[in-house]
């Protein structure tokens, strides 16, 4: 009985002691608290590994949520390029900046719950409270909340996507220096197969999800996507898509288009006679489409940058305007 009795004090005192550790480590050491808000959705250091060489889900995203749906949904404050960290997060308040905003290592990478959502005067605000500390925040916006992304999105694109090979409809990926603050890019072939080496949260709210990309030659890049459009605002929220950006099946084995055709649409051109989604699978999204249904049927403007257009009949690429 003696020796049980000295095992459980000593496990009480152990127990103790871990709690007042944890309680004090964040006060006296506030830097190793950074640490603490660390986690894998925030991705540090650079990203681009452009001289190094190494070695079926659901069709639909997630559906958009407004703002008023977001009582109990996670959030979490977006990490920012080098040059945007020091204006920390300015459509929030009640951190310890001057003027009421928190600072970027006060809540960079921390994730919180919406416990409120009201209308005011000049927009809505949300109540968000961190989930390790218990912060407190509001935030004002009308549609959208600058600063912060909902976590549901970054672990739906984890989940069903990490690890997994994308064909990519661009040309190019991202790359970005942390200690230089320095921008790249990555060539590579239109629709070309890339892994995605993980996924975490992007640097503005209406492209939340970064996914990090290792193309077949082995450099490592990225892309910034919208996923559901929630929290985007409305000018924004159909821009960036995640399927602007990816086929989830090689694109070659869907369309079993002739090789003239997808050579052009590896280049990035179009010529008369393609179809509407031919044209589009090499262009790329319109800004804007403008249709008139005559007896003779469909015509379409496709509308690209200024001075720019296409035009088909039915269908059918019939001129080009540059």
């Amino acid at each position: 009985m003696l020796h049980n009795e000295k095992v459980i004090r000593h496990r009480h005192i152990g127990g103790l002691l871990m709690r007042a550790l944890i309680i004090l480590v964040p006060i006296l050491f506030p830097q190793i608290s950074i640490v603490f808000a660390q986690n894998p959705y925030i991705r540090e250091g650079s990203i681009g590994k452009q001289k190094e060489q190494k070695e079926t889900s659901q069709k639909d995203p997630l559906s958009f949520r407004p703002m008023e749906k977001w009582v109990g949904e996670k959030f979490i404050f977006l990490p920012k390029s080098e040059s945007l960290k020091k204006s920390g997060y300015q459509s929030i308040v009640g951190g310890k900046e001057r003027f009421g905003q928190p600072s970027y290592e006060e809540c960079v990478g921390r994730v919180g719950t919406i416990t409120k959502v009201a209308d005011g005067y000049s927009g809505r605000y949300i109540t968000i409270q961190t989930d390790d500390n218990g912060q407190i925040y509001t935030g004002l916006g009308s549609v959208s909340i600058e600063g912060i992304a909902p976590v549901a999105d970054i672990d739906y694109a984890r989940n069903k996507w990490l690890g997994k090979i994308l064909w990519y409809a661009r040309k190019k990926i991202l790359t970005y220096n942390e200690t230089t603050g320095k921008s790249g890019s990555i060539k590579l072939k239109k629709y070309s197969p890339a892994k995605v080496v993980d996924v975490v949260a992007g640097w503005y709210e209406d492209m939340p999800v970064r996914f990090i990309l290792q193309t077949p030659s082995g450099e490592e890049g990225f892309i910034d996507v919208n996923l559901s459009g929630t929290n985007v605002s409305y000018r924004l929220r159909d821009c960036n898509r995640f399927e602007e950006y990816f086929f989830t099946e090689d694109p070659k084995k869907i369309y079993k288009w002739s090789s003239e055709v997808w050579t052009a649409i590896e280049e990035e051109k179009v010529f008369v006679g393609m179809t509407a989604e031919q044209a589009y699978m090499s262009r790329g999204k319109p800004k804007e489409i403008n249709k008139t249904i005559t007896v003779n049927g469909t015509n379409e403007q496709w509308v690209y940058a200024i001075g720019s257009y296409l035009y088909f009949d039915n269908g059918v690429l019939t001129g080009m305007q540059y």
